[in-house]
């Protein structure tokens, strides 16, 4: 069967365009070679790239009453995600314009919109209680439910035997966040930051020793991605390294998601933490090809496949021998 997941947090419509070497000015015109609309964000890209490597996915997060919230939402039911949006009357869909340079480089113009009014009401339960996973993208931009109700949730999970994991949202961390966060690191049993934001997050510039200080705040494993210098992947038994492929890097946007909806999925499929990292680090490579949060990965046999003809690049490591490695 395939696993349950829920993604809970941040779901944002992103409009992406590339090229771009420079804003005109004035009222000049940039011609460029591709635009595209997606469903984003660490909860909403992440949910897209886990229905696509074959979980059952169902999405928690608010959104507005506006054009780019149905958008959002029926990009994410084309790719089989269970919606479950808060739709807040009167307020925007969180919302962000991604002009991408040509070495994929992704500066952003970002209105956060209806993102921090998420309630407890706005969560069913049941389903997480039911789920296999409970993936929270984004707790530093959820607002009053980050302090009053993330906490709940995730002991109410860990309660009913999901496994928890947690992603950031924001680029620029506030130090401040780690004490905001504290309660909810006690029952989040991985964290999936990027190098910068864990830094900001510790104020430790090892990588190895800030992961080990969020650890002792609670969290379980502590995953921490660096771009094109792979991830550590750090845990009761100490810390692992795991490289990057090398591609062509058309976009950087979600390639932090798609390697947390390959991570998830290699953990709901009983994986050791090492080859879940791998898997994530294949459907990240594969993302980062294409523009937008949604590309690259098209199924999970593709992602293994992906993974499979490359293991030199992975330290020699193929993907684990199982029905799963053939597609089947």
């Amino acid at each position: 069967m395939s696993p349950k997941v829920v993604c809970l947090g941040a779901h944002i419509f992103d409009v992406l365009g590339r090229p771009v070497t420079d804003i005109p000015p004035g009222q000049g015109r940039l011609a460029l070679e591709e635009i595209r609309v997606t469903a984003a964000g660490t909860a909403g890209g992440t949910a897209v790239d886990l229905a696509k490597l074959g979980a059952g996915v169902t999405s928690f997060g608010a959104i507005g009453d506006d054009t780019a919230g149905r958008v959002l939402r029926m990009l994410l039911g084309e790719h089989g995600v269970t919606d479950r949006l808060a739709v807040k009357p009167g307020r925007a869909t969180p919302s962000t314009i991604l002009p991408i340079r040509p070495n994929g480089e992704r500066p952003s113009l970002h209105a956060a919109g209806a993102m921090g009014t998420l309630t407890a009401d706005d969560i069913d339960w049941a389903v997480i209680a039911e789920a296999d996973v409970l993936h929270v993208g984004g707790p530093d931009a959820l607002g009053d439910f980050t302090v009053s109700v993330l906490p709940e949730v995730l002991r109410f999970a860990r309660e009913h035997g999901t496994i928890t994991t947690m992603d950031l949202l924001r680029t620029a961390v506030s130090p401040r966040l780690a004490g905001i966060l504290r309660p909810s690191w006690r029952h989040t049993q991985y964290l999936l930051p990027n190098d910068d934001q864990i830094r900001a997050l510790t104020g430790v510039q090892d990588l190895r020793r800030a992961a080990e200080l969020v650890r002792g705040d609670g969290v379980g494993t502590v995953v921490i991605t660096r771009g094109g210098e792979g991830s550590l992947v750090a845990h009761t038994g100490g810390c692992a390294e795991v490289p990057a492929f090398a591609v062509p890097v058309v976009d950087t946007t979600g390639c932090g998601d798609a390697y947390s909806a390959g991570f998830i999925t290699g953990l709901c499929h009983g994986w050791d933490l090492l080859d879940a990292a791998r898997l994530g680090t294949a459907a990240s490579a594969l993302v980062a090809q294409g523009l937008g949060s949604d590309a690259g990965i098209v199924d999970l046999a593709g992602t293994l496949r992906f993974w499979a003809e490359r293991p030199a690049e992975l330290g020699g490591a193929a993907p684990p021998r199982s029905p799963l490695a053939s597609g089947t």
